[in-house]
């Protein structure tokens, strides 16, 4: 299904009943799509009405100039997009790259009545030195190598092939061990993506714009801040300093874990969920 926001047709995806409260879901990368997370969260279906997103110029929405784009951008795209479906209250759920759009959307949007920051950080500076000093130390060497040049491909992704490239690459840094059904699992149904590679060539390119952690005390909504105890990207630091940083929020940091938690421990993953709603109905 589609809206237009703003001159882009942006595409979503309803998982469950209309009746249930609305739970709005971001997808990581950039340059990724809604099939990130889709149907990984489809479990929780039967207590929300979820609304996959295909974010601004990604996946199946409407391509747009990448320099458009902005975290910003993204957070003012989840009102309008509410908005548009005439929700009068929903939750926002954001992974990873989503996830800082969803700490963008609590500073400058504020709407949602509930966050679940999901793998995210609210400074790529310190993230962005966490990566590196991780990576320097990523076994065995063959997969740190491999990893390295996923990332120096990254600003100049042009086509599908490209990014699939890049994502089989990479992927390895985001699993807490590749040794395990969750990866396996994962990996097998990575062709389901529609890529954007301008976009992520664009983010890649130009810094990441995301330095908000003296905003966070701006966050007034519960919030739910999840992540893997072996995230190598959005580090378990960042996720406390996010906890730190905002008054009404829940932390909650998954064992045996990396960046992708929702897929390597659901069922911890999806309780930490529930119970967070059950806490703040």
């Amino acid at each position: 299904m589609d809206v237009t926001i703003d001159g882009a047709r942006i595409f979503y995806l309803p998982v469950g009943s209309p009746q249930n409260h609305p739970l709005i879901i971001l997808h990581g990368g950039p340059g990724l799509d809604h099939t990130e997370m889709h149907p990984w969260l489809d479990t929780l279906s039967d207590q929300f009405y979820l609304i996959y997103v295909d974010q601004r110029g990604q996946g199946r929405s409407e391509r747009v100039d990448p320099s458009t784009l902005s975290l910003s951008r993204f957070a003012q795209d989840v009102t309008q997009l509410a908005a548009a479906l005439g929700f009068s209250r929903y939750a926002l759920l954001g992974h990873s790259f989503g996830a800082m759009v969803s700490v963008v959307h609590a500073v400058e949007q504020g709407n949602a009545s509930h966050y679940v920051i999901s793998s995210g950080t609210a400074s790529f500076t310190k993230t962005g030195k966490e990566v590196e000093e991780n990576l320097a130390t990523f076994e065995p060497v063959a997969l740190r190598e491999q990893v390295t040049r996923s990332w120096d491909l990254e600003p100049h992704a042009k086509t599908q092939d490209d990014f699939a490239e890049i994502m089989r690459l990479q992927m390895p840094f985001h699993f807490a061990t590749t040794e395990s059904d969750a990866y396996r699992r994962y990996m097998a149904d990575e062709d389901r993506i529609v890529y954007a590679p301008e976009v992520l060539a664009y983010f890649s390119a130009n810094a990441y714009a995301m330095e908000y952690e003296d905003r966070l005390g701006d966050v007034t909504k519960p919030t739910l801040i999840l992540t893997g105890d072996h995230d190598r990207t959005c580090t378990p630091r960042a996720a406390r300093d996010l906890a730190a940083g905002i008054r009404a929020s829940e932390l909650v940091i998954l064992p045996d874990a990396g960046h992708m938690t929702y897929v390597e421990q659901p069922d911890m993953y999806f309780s930490a969920v529930r119970d967070f709603f059950a806490r703040h109905p």
